[in-house]
């Protein structure tokens, strides 16, 4: 008998499985267990954004919810023998495969008691709210994203039953009753419950749309033939139409950087209440984007109506801000250039003059002398600015300091950890890194004798952002983590980094480099994940330091409005829509 732990073999037979057909499957994880064990996929490349290939239809199965021991071996050696078969190769299906679903409930039996207490993947569709804190079940949370924006054409559940004596059923949710596949399968409708295939026939407001999806349910011994019907009838010449998410998402693909940087100007920056960059970002992002928008009315008055009360009495609102309030009023200066009143100069510049040097080695008033990340952003935002309209050497020497200073928060492997004392590579983190040192090489000249060595820095750590970059675009929570869930406001603050990087010339445009695959998986994953009214998928609520791993993981991924990621992503398409 082995003495493997039984997640361990599952995860070695998946990645077995994967080395057998290199040329078909990649191992992604995708999602966490309590117990930070990975979720792994076998994904057809063929059905990745980064594949030349527009491959239809794209089947995904989904196997092992019960987490039985022997259902993955099970389901593996079916897919193993389909993807070195003939008829694997006439099917043309482009199949991905989640078989060891709930990794957790693995571990037991005659290896060890088992840890904690497993979820019940079977039921609990859609998960309400909790994303991804639930402390027993969030398995459920990683599952439905992920699938909801795979978008495949059609998935299929495989329930292996123990009862030898029976028949193959097949079952079907709303959205594929009256399919062609359904029909010839002889599928009946499934039951109106809580289980993954019949929450995907159903609208749900954190899904771009409906899934249609089959359940099989079967002895193993009859797995193989109801699957090779199952093929026969998916085919490249098959009749199987796209599924309602995958055109939402198309449809979302196809929106150009204006449009969705008008969507988003519509939602975010309306307020400044309290004083923060989270709706400050927004305020910028809509004079931006007048600035490329002739189509747009003005919005110099609204916004001017809007911050009246910061503009009159910057000591009520700013006289002790930290960076994040000072950060707040980025606009103000454009907005003077804008309306020709000198007042929102004057209060940029009292917002920039908080920034004060404390010593040699120092972080400056306000940031934290512990090197925070955020404070890169912060800084660089603000004292680049006022370097470039003032033309004064204090501001830019007093930034460059900053970044020089703090450098040791960047590590050997090119990411920063969330400051000195926090050795975690938070995904927002890298997100203020990446943006701060853009903001700063923006603004600093090109002969300041720092520069060099903040570019240098600077693409050291887009490289490794690049190697971390996860297949649909998005960065994990953890970025070191693999299967971490994607944060869309980290892939907002790095994609707007490379945009800023390539039409400004500092970062190479070439394949070779990465960057330009790399802000198109950016953009893609952002577009995706922000719907017609300029809701969010998947933005990190506000984080301190935190004290370990499990601690930022558990951080609430906000659905819906959310100021911060809204207005960074409102950044982000404006930048795009100025690429050549």
């Amino acid at each position: 008998m082995s003495t493997m732990h039984p997640t361990d073999i599952n995860a070695a037979l998946v990645n077995l499985v994967r080395k057998r057909s290199p040329e078909r499957w990649q191992t992604v994880p995708i999602g966490l267990t309590p117990m930070s064990r990975p979720m792994l996929a076998l994904i057809d490349t063929r059905s990745l954004p980064s594949s030349a290939e527009d491959h239809r239809p794209t089947v995904l199965l989904v196997a092992g919810l019960r987490g039985e021991t022997m259902d993955t071996p099970r389901i593996l050696v079916t897919l193993d023998l389909f993807a070195r078969s003939a008829a694997a190769g006439a099917s043309g299906v482009a199949l991905s495969a989640l078989a060891a679903s709930n990794p957790d409930a693995l571990a037991g039996g005659d290896w060890e008691p088992t840890a904690g207490n497993p979820a019940d993947l079977t039921q609990g569709f859609p998960p309400d709210g909790g994303f991804y804190s639930d402390e027993t079940g969030p398995e459920s949370r990683y599952l439905w994203r992920w699938v909801c924006y795979q978008a495949p054409d059609l998935l299929v559940e495989v329930a292996l039953s123990d009862d030898p004596n029976l028949q193959p059923l097949w079952e079907a949710n709303s959205a594929a009753t009256d399919s062609a596949v359904a029909s010839a399968l002889g599928a009946s409708p499934a039951a109106a419950d809580d289980s993954l295939v019949a929450a995907l026939g159903h609208p749900s407001g954190d899904a771009p749309g409906t899934i249609p999806a089959l359940r099989l349910t079967t002895h193993w011994t009859g797995l193989a033939d109801s699957l090779r019907s199952l093929w026969r009838l998916t085919n490249r010449d098959a009749d199987v139409p796209p599924s309602s998410a995958r055109l939402a998402l198309d449809a979302r693909r196809r929106r150009t950087p204006i449009e969705l940087a008008r969507i988003l100007a519509g939602r975010y920056g309306h307020a400044l209440d309290p004083v923060n960059y989270t709706q400050g970002v927004g305020i910028s992002g809509r004079l931006r984007l007048a600035a490329l928008d002739d189509g747009l009315p003005n919005p110099t008055d609204d916004i001017a109506r809007l911050i009246d009360h910061v503009a009159n009495d910057p000591p009520a609102h700013l006289a002790d801000a930290g960076g994040a309030a000072l950060t707040g009023v980025v606009w103000a200066a454009r907005l003077a250039d804008y309306t020709g009143d000198e007042k929102y100069r004057r209060l940029f510049f009292y917002a920039a003059d908080r920034f004060m040097a404390r010593g040699p080695g120092e972080a400056p008033a306000p940031c934290d002398p512990d090197f925070r990340v955020e404070d890169m952003f912060m800084a660089g935002a603000m004292l680049g600015r006022a370097y470039r309209i003032s033309g004064d050497a204090k501001y830019a020497d007093l930034l460059a300091s900053f970044l020089l200073d703090g450098g040791d928060v960047q590590e050997a492997n090119g990411l920063f950890r969330h400051a000195r004392s926090a050795p975690f590579y938070w995904s927002r983190g890298n997100g203020f890194a990446a943006l701060g040192y853009a903001e700063a090489l923006t603004y600093l000249p090109e002969n300041h004798p720092a520069r060099d060595t903040l570019l240098q820095r600077h693409r050291r750590h887009l490289d490794a952002l690049m190697r971390v970059q996860q297949p649909w675009g998005t960065f994990g929570e953890l970025v070191d983590l693999p299967g971490a869930w994607g944060e869309l406001t980290s892939t907002s603050m790095i994609g707007y980094a490379l945009a800023r990087g390539l039409r400004l010339g500092w970062l190479p445009a070439g394949s070779d480099a990465g960057y330009t695959a790399g802000l198109q998986a950016c953009w893609r994953a952002l577009s995706e994940r922000i719907d017609a009214d300029g809701g969010v998928v998947d933005g990190c609520i506000s984080t301190g330091v935190m004290p370990d791993t499990r601690a930022y993981l558990n951080r609430t991924a906000v659905n819906g409005h959310d100021d911060r990621t809204g207005s960074l992503a409102l950044w982000f398409a404006c930048e795009m829509a100025q690429q050549p």
